[in-house]
């Protein structure tokens, strides 16, 4: 087994045809973003078994994605970077990483998909009073406050996106910012929505769900396929989606390896 810092794009075409979500955010980040990621590939001869994506882009930890669960890639435990970081890993290598690693706090995420096909269930609650809207650059100011205001880590990120070239949507009310949502990942045949994040003061109230609404509207537009990961514990957000027209279709172990980091 060799281990290689990179990774071959046609293979990654090629594997993508099989797995589109799993792959999306090697696709995106060859292109988008590949100053703020490195990859290295695990290789059995002249095949590629596993890769670790190694984001470098996030404004305090390093995160790690680890795409491949044949056990032949096992090796690519000695390519991750040093705590502190978090590692999003097949549920299979979670102790292998561990053990390498040191102790870890685990959290189980499920990758949701939403087919362009499928249609939300009706929502028998009244819709919120505020203005939902894809942002723009003069609205830096107002997103960067309103991250200022939260301390869950989710909220964090936001101060670090160009809302002239990201597509992040907010809602408003009376200029104030509530509720945010973005789509980190937008390819031709996939997208991938994170960030989904409301104010503690106004849940329950519908502003998640319209924020998701607007980000699958516009991926229904592009007719793509979406994508999301969400914590297996967060019940109350799983039902969510799962109106919304969220199926699952895979697992993942999230490893917060001293990072004091929780999805």
């Amino acid at each position: 087994m060799e281990l290689r810092p990179t990774i071959d794009r046609e293979w990654l075409e090629r594997a993508a045809l099989r797995d589109p979500f799993n792959h999306a955010y090697g696709r995106w980040d060859l292109d988008h973003t590949p100053n703020r990621v490195r990859f290295v590939s695990a290789l059995d001869g002249d095949q590629t078994v596993g890769y670790l994506l190694i984001w470098l882009g996030h404004p305090t930890r390093t995160v790690v994605h680890w795409v491949g669960a044949d056990p032949r890639a096992q090796g690519l435990v000695d390519a991750l970077p040093s705590r502190p970081l978090v590692a999003i890993v097949p549920e299979m290598f979670q102790n292998v990483v561990v053990a390498a690693r040191g102790p870890a706090r685990p959290y189980t995420l499920l990758l949701l998909a939403n087919e362009p096909a499928e249609k939300p269930r009706v929502n028998s609650n009244p819709p919120p009073s505020a203005e939902v809207r894809r942002l723009e650059r003069s609205d830096l100011s107002e997103l960067v406050a309103f991250a200022g205001r939260q301390s869950d880590p989710v909220a964090a990120e936001y101060p670090t996106l160009d809302p002239g070239e990201e597509w992040i949507w907010g809602a408003f009310d009376h200029g104030k910012i509530l509720g945010a949502v973005r789509a980190a990942v937008r390819l031709k045949d996939v997208w991938l929505v994170g960030g989904v994040f409301v104010d503690p003061g106004v849940r329950g109230r519908g502003v998640g769900r319209v924020l998701v609404e607007a980000a699958l509207a516009s991926a229904r537009e592009a007719r793509a396929r979406v994508g999301l990961y969400v914590r297996e514990d967060r019940l109350e957000a799983r039902r969510l989606y799962e109106q919304l027209g969220f199926r699952p279709v895979g697992r993942r172990t999230w490893l917060d390896l001293g990072a004091d980091f929780s999805p």
